[in-house]
């Protein structure tokens, strides 16, 4: 059977005070039991979990919209950096990765919402979910966002309109993603109601789930990046450019691990790929 430590032990061993010990386990992050009413720590498990805080401290942990370069990108800086530092990220929606965010779930998350109202991306949501700070927003890129058709385009759609007017069958984005959210912006913009666009219930969670839908026959049309159009290919309709912004909390604003992803982005993002830009890579947008 493994040591059990007390709190008084485990606050000496973590140098903090026994407040601070409590505080932990309220937190749900420190490994312990409790018997009669007694809190004790195993110290096997303790120990690991101050080896994954280590490591947590220089690892990276992202969430939030999909994006295929972004992922490409990240595996790269993986192997660049010989797996001494990993960025991993969870694609999860714009919206799944502010709430992660805020959550401290992860590090940072990668987010295009775009507020019709002012008509500027994210961060008007973002002082609405963070109303106190603690963030900073840095651009990565734009891409290009429209409608995913067969080659050839048999249907001959032109824009949403046409989606409804022609029955087409639609594959739809999942909720709390910025493309579902401007989906949904775009059709009131075109008095379209929802239920009016045939599939609009039928959701894939990423962008290259749809390019396959439609590229395999299973769908006529789909909301997506440009960039799937080349990979499959596709034909692509144009109907905006985004941006795609990276939030980051600011205890990690500034550290090496951060400066280090930034620049190997900043870096690659010199390179032509079809449907983006990277005209603001790396500007501060928001933050100290």
């Amino acid at each position: 059977m493994q040591e059990l430590l007390t709190t008084k032990e485990v606050a000496q061993l973590l140098r903090l005070n026994e407040k601070k010990v409590y505080q932990l386990i309220r937190e749900g992050g420190l490994p312990h039991v409790r018997i009669t009413g007694k809190w004790l720590f195993p110290r096997e498990q303790l120990l690991r979990w101050l080896k994954e805080r280590v490591q947590w401290e220089r690892d990276l942990l992202l969430a939030g919209s999909d994006d295929p370069l972004l992922v490409r990108l990240l595996s790269s800086y993986g192997r660049k950096r010989a797996l001494k530092t990993l960025a991993f990220y969870a694609a999860v929606g714009s919206e799944g990765g502010l709430f992660a965010l805020g959550e401290a779930k992860v590090h940072g998350c990668c987010c295009h919402l775009l507020d019709p109202e002012s008509g500027q991306y994210n961060l008007p949501f973002l002082s609405r979910w963070f109303p106190s700070g603690g963030y900073v927003v840095v651009n990565l890129w734009y891409r290009r966002q429209g409608l995913l058709l067969q080659r050839g385009n048999p249907l001959g759609i032109k824009g949403l309109k046409d989606v409804v007017k022609k029955g087409a069958r639609f594959i739809n984005r999942n909720e709390r993603s910025g493309t579902r959210h401007l989906l949904e912006m775009l059709l009131q913009q075109e008095g379209i109601p929802p239920e009016e666009v045939k599939g609009f219930r039928d959701v894939v969670s990423s962008h290259l789930e749809v390019a396959l839908r439609v590229f395999l026959g299973e769908a006529d049309v789909g909301l997506g990046i440009e960039y799937m159009a080349h990979l499959l290919p596709l034909d692509f309709i144009p109907l905006r450019e985004e941006r795609f912004d990276l939030v980051l909390s600011e205890e990690v604003w500034g550290t090496e691990r951060v400066r280090d992803l930034l620049g190997f982005l900043s870096s690659a993002g010199r390179q032509k790929v079809p449907g983006y830009s990277f005209r603001d890579t790396g500007k501060v947008l928001f933050g100290p």
